[in-house]
């Protein structure tokens, strides 16, 4: 009786061949993700994680989707007394404030309770990063877009000190907002920052021509219910992110000195475009400003 022939394939060897090709498919996959989330794709990554950040979510989610924050302080701020009075520790609350450096182009802030998240907001650095973002109903394009291209605020606030300077406007959202409040503005350390420089506060038409120039740099969102929010005086001098504190961690303020010949030149060529672009826009504010004054003298 013939003896059967053996097939030409082994089993064992085929399912373990199969086995190594879906191992290494699945660690080139995470291996490229990986890649591309820390060069070219960086941006779109945190874009994805700041489309999950909310009012209401816990401080501990946050820290998952971008690890420890880089700067961490607490402050003390106070509840709007009702109609019956309490005592003044009923009203004080303490709010921790987290400050994220997303890379060279942004930073992200929350501020919190120990349980959730109350007010939060991203500033952007660079001109290579500008996302979409709804203000109240408005689609803008963080740094970018300018102020005009939103509705009249419900307040603003305005600083200017001798090397410091902030923009901050308010927009109520209201029911069909989710009860939020949208602060908008320029920070000082973000992405083409303007100074309402000569600016009459009482002005209604200066205002506007420096809206007319000014570029958004910086969105913060709150649902909480503070004094000190609702006037903007949390923010103190810096609209989010401190520059005095924040530049510290700069290459050329380190102590290990990490400030190379190539990283001087770049920065000296980003320099140079960032006044010629400043002179311009500084010009056509002064334009707008000129108009708004002559056509108030007029009337």
């Amino acid at each position: 009786m013939p003896l059967a022939q053996e097939p030409w394939y082994s089993t064992t060897l085929n399912v373990w061949t199969l086995t190594a090709t879906i191992v290494a498919s699945i660690t080139l996959t995470k291996t490229v993700a990986a890649a591309w989330r820390a060069s070219f794709g960086r941006r779109h990554h945190v874009i994805s994680r700041v489309r999950k950040v909310a009012p209401w979510v816990s401080p501990d989610y946050v820290e998952e989707l971008f690890g420890e924050p880089t700067w961490l302080s607490t402050l003390t701020i106070h509840r709007h007394e009702g109609e019956t009075p309490a005592p003044k520790e009923n009203l004080e609350a303490k709010l921790t404030k987290r400050t994220w450096k997303l890379g060279r182009f942004a930073y992200l802030v929350t501020w919190s309770t120990e349980k959730a998240v109350e007010i939060y907001g991203i500033i952007t650095t660079s001109r290579r990063f500008g996302p979409r973002l709804l203000v109240n109903g408005t689609r803008i394009k963080l740094g970018r877009t300018r102020l005009s291209a939103l509705k009249k605020p419900q307040d603003f606030r305005s600083w200017i000190g001798a090397r410091r300077f902030t923009y901050i406007e308010s927009h109520y959202g209201g029911n069909p907002g989710g009860y939020r409040t949208w602060y908008v503005g320029v920070n000082d350390i973000g992405h083409f920052p303007m100074a309402p420089v000569g600016m009459d506060e009482t002005s209604e038409a200066e205002r506007e021509a420096f809206r007319s120039v000014a570029r958004i740099n910086t969105v913060i969102v709150s649902t909480a219910l503070y004094r000190e929010v609702s006037d903007a005086t949390i923010f103190g001098n810096s609209f989010g992110p401190d520059q005095d504190q924040i530049r510290l961690l700069e290459p050329e303020m380190r102590l290990v000195h990490s400030w190379t010949d190539t990283a001087r030149i770049r920065w000296n060529a980003l320099r140079r475009s960032w006044n010629w672009h400043h002179k311009h826009a500084y010009r056509r504010y002064g334009k707008a400003l000129d108009r708004a004054r002559g056509n108030t003298a007029k009337s």
